[in-house]
């Protein structure tokens, strides 16, 4: 804090001080009045007459203080009569002169303080009339102006000379204040209705017929608001262009303008004077927002009797400023209204006061929407508000706006209210609060509904629940992995039982962790599907237990992205140790009973041929019959374990391959020729597009030609009569493809996924009634995985299917594209 100086003609100025007789006397009402109209025309809490004594700054008049006097060394008036100029402090706490006074830092809590200095007759700075606020603020050039003037005032009730003419100017700017004040004695009032109330005072003040509230947009001049006599030919919404009127002329001055008698000024030869004729005009500008909206004026075609004085030229100012403000309020209020309009929910200002209670002093029309009440229904009490609010959440609203009330921090809030209706709806609520100088809380915020979304929130948060009950309680392990790092991020309890980790210790590890390397290239395999198709699998590998051991696990999987797009992997981790178990045992027993089997099948089926053959002479018909219905019993079941022991040796590594180069068109029609008697058997004809006879592949002929054997032969068994079994070659993807297209009953949807397993045949009594072992193409995929080859169809049921075998080709072996046979001859 710094303590003000003194004057240098300090001794002198106390000496004038104390010749006005006015220190420690009592309050006087030609002093009260004008700290009422500061109080009122700056709208500040505070305003005093200060006289600066040796010791103390003393108050002749008092508004919004019950402190009659200070020390000098802590006032503000002890600087401001330390200068000729008005003395403002626009924050005190931005300001270290005054950032630690305890004028400030206590009651009555100054931050802006302006004064202007109240002299002797003689030129003596006796003390300030000054405005003190609880908030920053600022002044413009007219509030600065209308302050001095009413210091001036002050300065000739203080030196009581020309009595009759102060008193008498003092009486007309108490009219004008006491004017301007009865316009915002109705606040509710509609804005025309307050418009019009101050075009009447000011042409009855101003002794004017008409007043004018104008527009000024660019170069255009719009009529908004008038009053004038019922013959005037002026209406709301006639425009013109600026310089045709005489608001011209008040825009190139700058400033307010007043002309008593236009034939006799120095405009009389404007062009607007010989359009319009008027001969007396008083103006001043209208701004807002930093921009100049348009003009307040009055005028008459008749000369004024007498000039326009000081009083009306300060008169014109205020009312165009109070127009301003009460234009900006609308303005503003307007755009609050069409905003308000377009954002769902409401808008609204609600205030708890120091006796408890509550109103909403703003609400937005939006309130019909949530509570179907319309604004007016709370302005007052905002009990009907809180009646509302669902019994399960009042005691956490009421409590949240309590604590934001104490603590001035946001509200938010989510809770359900009851509609109209007798529906209940989730609304959300934000809002910030502002304590104001009574010690009310103010809270500027809005509700909505968001029902539909929290209602989707809620249901999601049951699936959740729900999922992750399914996640835990799974008997076949799950994991979320990144796809980047392969880090793991979430594991259920079924594989921590496979594995013998703790959830902890599993989120600790990453992919590679638990799988041995020897499916590293199986795993970039997975990589490629996830990429391409975005799924994997299933596949089979291992997993490495904590102990280290190793345990069969069948792994397939899905890529997911998260909410920030980090790529994620669900995969399914079952331990298949069981099944390996029970196969292991099933193939044993398989092939234990097949090799039990086949020698004394062998003997009984060759006995049987020599008897159906006549070895032994000619037999009745009916044991002739009988007999060839054993022998063909005999070579089905003998079938039957020769696939059964080739599948055994197909899974267990046993069958040998004999790998070569081999020409695959050959092999082909060596299959052809060997089914061709069960085509014909079956009235099937058979068709071959060799579209490439010269490529090679490195293969085991025989099991190929097998592999194809089973293909057509299911081709043909489920063909109609009469039909076609068409066989083409063409490479696909760098693969050579071998497709057996059939026009039969096609494969039953349900059956497609099991096809390729053992045993496996379609439930139609038709399908049955067509025989087989149910092994042929289970025996072609284990052939066709064991070559480094692949198997696959497609089919619609009732329309056929195709079947094929992909190869890989041998390049070493491609021959010449001069070698090669030209496709159009074929």
């Amino acid at each position: 804090m710094i303590a003000p100086e003194s004057p240098l003609n300090e001794a002198v100025r106390l000496l004038a001080l104390k010749r006005t007789h006015l220190l420690d006397t009592s309050p006087e009402e030609r002093f009260d009045r004008f700290t009422r109209m500061a109080k009122l025309a700056f709208d500040v809490p505070i305003a005093l007459v200060s006289l600066v004594d040796d010791k103390r700054q003393w108050f002749k008049s008092c508004q919004g203080l019950e402190a009659r006097e200070t020390p000098r060394d802590i006032s503000f008036c002890g600087h401001a009569i330390l200068s000729d100029r008005l003395f403002i402090v626009e924050d005190t706490h931005e300001d270290s002169r005054f950032a630690d006074n305890p004028l400030v830092t206590g009651p009555p809590h100054i931050r802006f303080y302006a004064g202007a200095q109240l002299r002797s007759h003689e030129g003596y700075r006796l003390g300030t009339l000054c405005i003190i606020d609880t908030r920053p603020r600022s002044l413009d050039g007219d509030q600065r102006m209308l302050l001095e003037e009413l210091a001036r005032c002050v300065d000739e009730e203080i030196n009581d000379f020309e009595a009759s003419k102060s008193r008498q100017e003092q009486l007309e700017k108490t009219r004008i204040l006491s004017a301007l004040n009865n316009l915002t004695v109705d606040a509710s009032a509609p804005l025309e209705q307050k418009i019009d109330m101050a075009l009447d005072l000011g042409r009855q003040h101003l002794e004017l017929e008409t007043g004018i509230v104008s527009e000024i947009t660019t170069d255009v001049y719009t009529i908004r608001w008038f009053r004038a006599p019922d013959d005037s030919p002026l209406e709301a919404g006639l425009s013109l262009p600026v310089e045709q009127t005489y608001c011209a002329l008040m825009l190139a001055k700058g400033d307010h303008l007043a002309i008593s008698h236009m034939g006799d000024s120095r405009y009389r030869h404007q062009s607007c004077y010989a359009q319009m004729g008027l001969e007396s005009y008083i103006a001043a500008p209208i701004e807002f927002d930093g921009k100049l909206f348009g003009t307040l004026n009055f005028s008459s075609v008749s000369p004024r009797s007498k000039p326009f004085t000081d009083l009306d030229r300060l008169f014109i100012v205020w009312l165009a400023q109070w127009m301003a403000a009460l234009l900006q309020q609308h303005s503003h209020e307007d755009t609050l209204r069409k905003l308000s309009e377009n954002v769902p929910g409401m808008l609204y200002q609600y205030q708890v006061l120091q006796d408890g209670g509550s109103r909403f002093l703003y609400s937005s029309d939006g309130i019909r929407d949530i509570y179907g009440i319309p604004p007016e229904a709370v302005k007052e009490d905002a009990g009907i508000i809180f009646d509302a609010v669902h019994p399960d959440d009042l005691g956490y609203v009421n409590t949240s706006v309590d604590r934001s009330q104490e603590s001035l921090a946001v509200w938010e809030s989510e809770f359900r209210v009851r509609t109209p209706d007798g529906n209940w709806i989730w609304v959300e609520g934000r809002a910030t609060p502002e304590r104001r100088p009574d010690d009310s809380v103010i809270w500027h915020g809005f509700l909505a509904n968001v029902d539909e979304k929290k209602r989707s929130q809620l249901a999601l948060a049951e699936r959740e629940q729900l999922l992750r009950t399914l996640f835990e309680l799974s008997p076949i392990g799950i994991l979320l992995t990144s796809f980047k790092s392969g880090q793991n991020f979430d594991v259920n309890a079924a594989l921590l039982e496979y594995s013998g980790y703790s959830h902890t210790e599993f989120l600790a590890l990453n992919y590679w962790d638990v799988t041995p390397e020897d499916y590293a290239e199986q795993t970039q395999q997975a990589i490629t599907d996830l990429k391409e198709h975005g799924r994997f699998g299933p596949v089979e590998q291992e997993f490495i237990r904590k102990d280290g051991t190793r345990f069969p696990i069948l792994f397939q999987g899905v890529l997911v992205e998260r909410a920030d797009n980090e790529p994620l992997v669900w995969s399914l981790v079952e331990d298949i140790s069981e099944r390996r178990k029970v196969d292991r045992m099933k193939n044993e027993f398989i092939s234990t009973v097949s090799h039990e089997l086949r020698t004394p099948l062998t003997s009984i089926s060759g006995s049987l041929g020599l008897i159906a053959g006549g070895v032994f002479g000619h037999l009745p018909e009916k044991v002739k019959a009988m007999v060839a219905i054993a022998a063909r019993n005999s070579d089905q079941l003998k079938h039957l374990i020769d696939d059964l022991l080739d599948m055994e040796k197909l899974v267990s590594g046993k069958m040998e391959l004999r790998m070569h180069s081999e020409n695959i068109s050959a092999i082909i029609q060596d299959s052809l020729d060997r089914t061709s008697t069960y085509a014909v058997d079956r009235q099937i004809s058979l068709r071959f597009e060799n579209h490439h006879p010269w490529v090679k592949a490195v293969i085991d002929a025989r099991r190929l030609g097998q592999a194809l054997d089973n293909l057509l032969s299911n081709s043909i068994k489920f063909s109609p009569p009469e039909a076609e079994v068409v066989i083409l070659t063409h490479l696909h993807d760098g693969l050579f493809r071998i497709e057996v297209t059939d026009y039969g009953t096609g494969i039953p949807e349900a059956f497609r996924a099991r096809i390729f397993e053992k045993f496996a045949q379609a439930d139609s009594s038709d399908t049955r009634g067509r025989g087989g072992t149910g092994l042929g193409l289970a025996i072609t995929r284990e052939i066709m995985s064991q070559m480094g080859g692949g198997v696959g169809f497609k089919s619609t049921e009732g329309y056929g299917s195709t079947f094929w075998l992909d190869i890989k080709p041998d390049e070493s072996d491609k021959p010449d594209e001069s070698d090669k046979p030209d496709e159009s001859d074929e």
